[in-house]
């Protein structure tokens, strides 16, 4: 019997916009370029990166899958254990009290004890998946400001005012596909990831 599945997903729907800017003082007025901006970037010089192609393609995302997954399934481990464990331990109550090795008093306090056996478990498996939620709220921040504080480096030879993210659903209804720097920011993102992890080793 599967009492539980505790596996929590990463990068949840994110309406949001990764606002890479100039300085505002700098900002170029009516589609002009402000005559003492050094980074000459025209009026409304935009990009987007698909978030679910990043989610699925950044190798630091499915590390975290990986290893959220293997967490999981300890926990769930321990826990059908557990179930199965107090489950043979009613069993052989039932067989004894069937025939009547117990007296009335000791069958009334072995039943309290599982059922308080039970609540804990039941409780122990609410710990388990508010753990595994948690872990992964961290994870998603984790991805999250890694790619923002990417796309601040690759943005200096860039120069884009804004850098959008777009997920479906979001507010972004139609996108020019030459817009679209994902597969760019993917390589850069796998590329600094593996470095870092080869530095970790």
């Amino acid at each position: 019997m599967k009492y539980m599945k505790l596996t929590a997903g990463l990068l949840p729907v994110m309406a949001i916009v990764l606002c890479i800017s100039c300085n505002k003082s700098k900002q170029p007025v009516d589609g002009k370029i402000a005559a003492d901006n050094k980074s000459v970037v025209v009026a409304g010089k935009i990009a987007y990166v698909e978030i679910d192609t990043i989610s699925n393609h950044y190798e630091m995302a499915k590390d975290m899958r990986i290893s959220l997954d293997i967490q999981s399934k300890k926990l769930d481990a321990d826990l059908n254990g557990k179930f199965k464990s107090l489950q043979s331990s009613a069993l052989d109550f039932q067989s004894k009290v069937q025939k009547g090795l117990v007296t009335q008093a000791g069958a009334q306090e072995i039943q309290q004890q599982l059922s308080s056996q039970e609540q804990g478990l039941y409780q122990l498996r609410d710990q388990y998946r508010s753990q595994l939620a948690e872990d992964a709220q961290v994870n998603q921040r984790k991805i999250f400001s890694a790619v923002m504080e990417y796309l601040k480096v690759y943005n200096k030879t860039k120069g884009f005012q804004y850098i959008l993210a777009n997920q479906f659903p979001s507010s972004i209804l139609y996108a020019d596909s030459t817009l679209n720097i994902t597969k760019e920011v993917i390589v850069g993102l796998n590329a600094k990831y593996k470095a870092e992890k080869g530095k970790s080793k």
